[in-house]
This record gives C-alpha cells, structure tokens and sequence, in this order.
C-alpha cells in the first residue's frame, strides 16, 4: 500500500523498466543532462554515490545498479518539482532491501535528479493507525535538530514517543563507531545513544519536506563536516497521535549531491 501521493508517471516507468532490464528505456526517463545518483552497494550506505550523467552513461549505471528488483512504493510525498519516496524492493515478491529515493522532474517531464539511498532488509512497516495531522513536521524535524546540535539530547529524545523506532545508517564523525546500520527502540535508548553520540561539530539543514496526514519524507544536507566536507541525507517519519516522532528512518551518505 502506498500512503501519500501517487507515484509520478516517468518515476514508475523508471521503476518498471530498470526491473525488467530495459536499460536504454529507463534511461529514456531522464533529461538530457539528468543525475543519476545510487548507492555503490547495499553493503556501503554512507559511501559516495555512484554518479552518472544524460542517458547514455545512465544506460551502463542502471545495468550495474546494486539494489535492483522492483521497487514497490509505501509512502510518496510531492510538491512541486520533487517527490520523496519510501519504497520496499522486492525479488521474487519478497522484500530484500529498503530504499528512499528524492526525485526532480522538469517540465517537459523528465527526471532531471534522482538522488537514492538504500540498506538490506525491510524496515518496520509504517504505523497507520494515526489518520489526522497530529503536529506539524516540519516543527517537529527544526526541533530535533536544533536541540542535536546544540547537544541538547534529552530534549532532542523528547522529540521522539515512548516507543519509536529510530533506524540510522553507520555513523560518521560521532562517538558511535558501529560499522552496521542501527536501530533504537524506545526513547530510552535513543536518549542513551545521542549520548553516545556526543555533540558533533556538523549541523542539518532541511532542503525538502513534505507533509501528508501523520506521514513526511524530507531531504536535507550536514555542514561543516571535518576538512570542509559534506553529506546529504533523506529521512521518513510518522508521528505518533501526540505529536511526536514514532518511526524515524533515516539514509546518508558523503559527500552531499548537490540539488539544482
């Protein structure tokens, strides 16, 4: 089941050709000088994405792409020229892998940026027991963030319910040095492990965020990493029925892949 919007026409014939190997079709989705950013392996979250430019060279990256299968959507958000999605991809009608994708379409309808991030396995599924606005996203992610970086981190977990689901890729540049995507149940332990964290030297910026019913995806970018770096990050949420952060899912890899 997909929550949100629908699914943009050229999105799903992108989706639809690249899993039945109709490379060159698929690669007919994107404008002539289209970004195709995907991760360099399901193995390798955070690493660099693997870039490439116009439809020729997306034709030899779509051959190689690591995640593959068919991409079944469970939360499409949109609003104006982009479009966020959560989806699952399944092979042999199993779910192998979660993926989130931040998606810009021109206005001759064709992908101008495609920007995706993926991790092996299938997340929780999105809780839907939760059908007004219960507070508005985008004051909810400006708080979080805003209490992380200043090291607030019991503010930052009050952010989050009782019970949430916080699923983060490894993290980089923190007092967290597990190499494995990690997940934290419970704002418990989501408290002990900001703790654990430390307070970072970086900062987030929210680029893109769309809002529908208690669900949201938004894009955004780290600053002020080490050396002058940079990393981009898509994350989905759905809040709980007071407000606050229930399933939290996050992707990120270095460096940022710049939005035109």
């Amino acid at each position: 089941m997909n929550l949100g919007d629908p699914v943009p026409h050229v999105l799903a014939e992108l989706w639809t050709h690249a899993a039945a190997g109709r490379v060159a079709d698929a690669a007919a989705c994107f404008a002539a000088d289209g970004i195709y950013a995907v991760p360099p392996a399901l193995s390798d979250e955070t690493g660099p994405r693997r870039v490439a430019v116009g439809p020729q060279q997306i034709a030899v990256a779509l051959g190689g792409d690591p995640v593959g299968g068919a991409c079944v959507p469970v939360l499409c958000v949109s609003g104006g020229a982009d479009t966020l999605v959560e989806a699952e991809v399944h092979d042999d009608g199993r779910a192998v892998a979660t993926m989130v994708c931040s998606v810009r379409i021109g206005g001759d309808g064709l992908i101008e940026r495609y920007l995706a991030y993926a991790c092996r396995g299938a997340r929780d599924p999105i809780p839907t027991d939760v059908d007004v606005v219960p507070a508005d996203a985008a004051t909810v992610v400006h708080d979080y963030f805003a209490l992380l970086d200043a090291g607030d981190f019991a503010g930052a977990a009050a952010q989050f319910s009782t019970d949430v689901l916080y699923s983060h890729p490894p993290y980089r540049h923190t007092g967290i040095d597990d190499p494995d995507r990690i997940e934290f149940r419970g704002r418990v332990a989501l408290e002990a492990a900001f703790n654990q964290r430390g307070k970072a030297s970086f900062d987030h910026d929210v680029v893109a965020l769309f809002q529908r019913g208690p669900h949201c995806l938004f894009e955004g970018s780290v600053n002020n990493l080490p050396n002058g770096g940079s990393g981009s990050f898509i994350s989905s949420l759905s809040l709980a029925a007071d407000g606050t952060i229930r399933r939290y899912l996050s992707f990120y890899c270095e460096p940022a892949i710049a939005r035109r």
